[in-house]
C-alpha cells in the first residue's frame, strides 16, 4: 500500500498565495534590487559629491591664483613700460621744462597705459604733467609725497598707497621709477597715475566670475580695498565686505602674507580663495556663497537620485520577472517528488511541517539527507588519508570552497603560527590584511582563473598579532572550470627573497652616496617626459657646484662625499615630491620639475642657489662651502628627446658659470 502524505491544515485560499516559494523568491528578489540600487546609489553620490566638492576648491584656488598671476603680469608690463621710458630719456630734458612737455607729450605709449604721467626733478618741481593723453598746466610741487621721496632712493618700481586723486575725486595708484644719471646720481623722477579702475589694471575684478553671485576684490596688506567687482566699494575697508571677516582674520594673524599659491577656506557660509598678486603687497580675495558654489554638487544629486529611482524599479521589474520564471520548474520539482516517495518506503520519522512547496520538499529529500548521513563516516575517513599525505608535504597546503577552509596541511599551520581548529572552518579572508586586501585578491584571481585556471602571484598576508608577510600563492580548481568544487592553493613565505630583489631593484635606480635617483633612472624618466612634452610641458635643471673641487684638495675626498651628501639632501627639500632629482655623477646634479612653468622654475633656481649657497660644511676645524651654476630649460614638443633636452640644460648651466657662477641661466634657442 503506498504511503499516505502527512494531512496540513487548510489554508484559506485567499492567503495561500502568500506562503509559496514563488512569491517569497520574487518579494525577496524586488526587495534586494531597491535595496541594492537605493545603496549603490547613497555611496556613489557621497563619493561624487566628495570629489566634486574637492574639485571645487582647488578650480576656486587656481582660479584666483591665475587671476593674480595675470594681474602681477600686468603689473610687471607697467613697470617695465615706465623704467624704459625713465632709462630712455636723454638727461639734458630733466633740465629743460619745455623740452620734457614735449617728450611727454611724444610718448604714446606712456600716455595709452597711464591716465598721467608726471616729470618732476628731485627738488619735487613738476617739468610737465600729463592727463588723459593731454599736456596739463597744473603743476603741483610733489617733493614731499612719500612715493617720491621712495623713488629717489632706489632704482627700483615704487608703487603707491591707494589714494582718492583731488582733481578728479577717482581712487588712483601712482607708479615712480627714477631717471639715474651716468654716476648713479638721481636725475629726476618719472610717474605714472592709474585709477584703480583702469583697464591697465583690475580690468579683471570688474568681470564677473563664472557663477552668480560671486565678488571678487584686490586689497593691500592693510586691508584698503584697491580693486571690487562693485566699483562703489573702492577704498573701502575689506574687513567690512559681508562673508569676509573671519577669513580676512585668519590671513592677519598669519602676518598678512603675501602668498603667490591660491588656498580656498570656508567662512562664513562663503567659499573664499586668495592669491597674493607677484611683486606687489596686494591680494587677491573671490568670494563665492556656498549656495552658488555647491549648485553643481546639488543639480548633480538631484539628478542621481532620480535615475537612481528609475534603475530601482526597472531592477525590480526585471528581478521580479526572472525570479518568477526561476521558480517555475519547483512546481514540477514537487509533482516529481511525490511520484518519489510513493514509489518507495516512507520512513517512520516525521519531517518538519511545511507549507507550499517547501514542505513538498522536505519530504522528496528525507531520503538523500538520510543516505548522506550514513556515507559521511565514509568521507570522514578519507579526508584524514589525505590530511595525513597533506602532512607531509614541505609546503603549505589548504583546500578551500565557498570562501571557507576545509582542509589545511601542517605545514600551512605552522606558515601561519596557527592550530588546524583555528583555521578549518574559518572565512579565508582571516589569513589577509584586511578585507579590502582579500577583495583585491579575488579581483586579481578570478580572472587568471577564467583564463589559465589557476593563479599564481605574490600577495601580502598576515599571521596572528598583525605581523605581514610576503607570500607567494598557487591556486588551481579541484575541477577546472568548477570552482564550486573547492581550490587547491599553496603557500609559501617569500619574504626574505622579495625584501633582497627590492634591495637590488632600489640600488639599480640610486646613487649609493647620496640616495638620489642615479643617472640612467633621470634619463629614462626624462626619457618618458620628453615624449609628452607636446601636451604635458615641464622645466628641467643642470647643477654644477662651484668649487667643490677645493672642498676635495682641501678636506679631502670624504670631506667631499659629506658634502655632496648634505647638498643632496638640500635640494631635495626645496622641490615638491613630483619633481625629481637625481645625481648624475662628481658634483653635477638634475632635477626634473613636472607641470612647473618657466617663471616658476626660475623661482625654485633660486630657492636652491640659496640654499646651496647658505650651507656650510664644518670638517676638522674648518669650514667649507659651494655654490651652484644652475642652467634652466623649459621643455615642450621641440625636443626630440632626453639627450637634447640634458644638453640644453647643460648649456644654460655653462652659461650661468660665464656669467660669474653661483647664478641661474636659462637656455635659449
Amino acid at each position: 500500500m503506498p504511503p499516505m502524505l502527512l494531512a496540513l491544515p487548510p489554508i484559506p485560499l485567499r492567503l495561500a498565495w502568500v506562503h509559496t516559494l514563488k512569491f517569497q523568491i520574487v518579494a525577496i528578489a524586488v526587495a534586494a534590487a531597491v535595496a541594492a540600487a537605493a545603496v549603490t546609489a547613497h555611496f556613489a553620490l557621497v563619493a561624487t559629491e566628495g570629489n566634486m566638492e574637492r574639485l571645487l576648491v582647488q578650480d576656486e584656488s587656481d582660479d584666483a591664483e591665475r587671476t593674480a598671476t595675470l594681474l602681477g603680469t600686468k603689473v610687471d608690463m607697467l613697470r617695465d613700460a615706465l623704467k624704459a621710458a625713465a632709462r630712455q630719456t636723454p638727461p639734458d630734458l630733466w633740465a629743460d621744462p619745455e623740452a620734457m612737455r614735449r617728450h611727454l607729450a611724444s610718448n604714446s605709449a606712456l600716455g595709452s597705459l597711464f591716465e598721467g604721467v608726471l616729470a618732476a626733478r628731485p627738488n619735487g618741481e613738476l617739468l610737465g604733467r600729463l592727463s588723459l593723453g593731454k599736456l596739463t598746466s597744473d603743476m603741483p610741487n610733489i617733493g614731499d609725497r612719500a612715493y617720491f621721496q621712495q623713488a629717489l632712493r632706489t632704482d627700483q618700481l615704487v608703487i603707491s598707497e591707494p589714494l582718492a586723486a583731488k582733481r578728479v575725486n577717482t581712487p588712483i595708484v601712482l607708479m615712480a621709477m627714477s631717471a639715474r644719471g651716468a654716476g648713479g646720481e638721481a636725475l629726476g623722477v618719472l610717474v605714472g597715475v592709474l585709477t584703480l579702475s583702469s583697464n591697465n589694471l583690475f580690468s579683471e575684478t570688474a568681470r564677473t566670475s563664472r557663477e552668480e553671485g560671486s565678488r571678487v576684490l584686490v586689497m593691500n596688506r592693510q586691508g584698503l580695498l584697491m580693486a571690487h567687482t562693485n566699483a562703489a566699494r573702492l577704498l573701502g575697508q575689506a574687513s567690512d565686505e559681508p562673508g569676509f571677516a573671519d577669513a580676512l582674520a585668519l590671513w592677519r594673524a598669519a602676518g598678512s602674507p603675501i602668498d603667490t599659491i591660491g588656498t580656498t577656506t570656508l567662512s562664513q557660509g562663503h567659499l573664499v580663495a586668495m592669491a597674493g598678486i607677484p611683486d606687489t603687497d596686494w591680494t587677491l580675495a573671490r568670494l563665492t556663497p556656498l549656495k552658488v558654489a555647491l549648485a553643481p554638487v546639488t543639480g548633480a544629486r538631484q539628478a542621481a537620485w532620480a535615475s537612481a529611482a528609475g534603475a530601482a524599479l526597472a531592477v525590480a521589474a526585471v528581478s521580479g520577472g526572472l525570479a518568477w520564471l526561476i521558480t517555475l520548474p519547483i512546481s514540477r520539482l514537487r509533482a516529481r517528488a511525490k511520484r518519489l516517495l510513493n514509489e518507495g518506503d516512507l520512513s517512520a520519522e516525521e519531517w518538519p511541517r511545511g507549507r507550499g512547496e517547501v514542505g513538498q520538499l522536505g519530504r522528496a529529500f528525507a531520503r538523500v539527507v538520510d543516505q548522506r548521513r550514513q556515507k559521511q563516516g565514509e568521507t570522514d575517513a578519507l579526508l584524514s588519508q589525505i590530511e595525513a599525505v597533506l602532512d607531509h608535504a614541505d609546503i603549505g597546503i589548504a583546500l578551500t570552497r565557498e570562501g571557507r577552509f576545509e582542509m589545511v596541511s601542517r605545514q600551512f599551520c605552522e606558515v601561519f603560527g596557527l592550530e588546524r581548529a583555528d583555521i578549518v572552518g574559518k572565512p579565508t579572508a582571516i589569513i589577509h590584511v584586511s578585507q579590502e586586501a582579500y577583495d583585491a585578491l579575488s579581483a586579481r584571481a578570478r580572472p587568471a582563473f577564467m583564463r589559465d585556471g589557476a593563479f599564481n602571484g605574490e600577495v601580502e598576508l598576515a599571521r596572528p598579532g598583525g605581523v605581514v608577510f610576503w607570500a607567494r600563492m598557487r591556486g588551481r580548481a579541484v575541477a577546472p572550470g568548477d570552482r564550486s568544487k573547492g581550490t587547491i592553493w599553496t603557500v609559501e613565505d617569500i619574504s626574505a627573497s622579495r625584501a633582497h630583489r627590492e634591495r637590488l631593484a632600489w640600488t639599480s635606480t640610486h646613487d649609493s652616496l647620496t640616495g638620489l635617483s642615479n643617472r640612467a633612472a633621470f634619463e629614462e624618466l626624462l626619457e618618458e617626459a620628453t615624449t609628452r612634452a607636446a601636451i604635458e610641458p615641464f622645466c628641467a635643471m643642470f647643477i654644477d657646484l662651484d668649487h667643490f673641487k677645493q672642498v676635495n684638495d682641501t678636506g679631502g675626498h670624504p670631506a667631499g662625499d659629506a658634502l655632496l651628501r648634505d647638498v643632496a639632501g638640500a635640494l631635495a627639500g626645496q622641490v615638491r615630491q613630483a619633481d625629481t632629482v637625481a645625481r648624475l655623477g662628481g658634483d653635477e646634479f638634475a632635477i626634473l620639475l613636472r607641470g612647473c612653468p618657466l617663471a616658476r622654475a626660475l623661482e625654485v633656481g633660486e630657492k636652491l642657489r640659496h640654499a646651496v649657497d647658505a650651507y656650510r660644511l664644518i670638517w676638522e676645524g674648518r669650514s667649507f662651502g659651494v655654490g651652484a651654476s644652475i642652467g634652466v630649460v623649459a621643455v615642450d614638443g621641440s625636443f626630440n628627446n632626453a639627450a637634447a633636452v640634458l644638453s640644453a640644460a647643460d648649456s644654460a648651466c655653462y652659461a650661468a658659470k660665464a656669467q660669474g657662477r653661483n647664478s641661474v641661466a636659462v637656455f635659449s634657442f
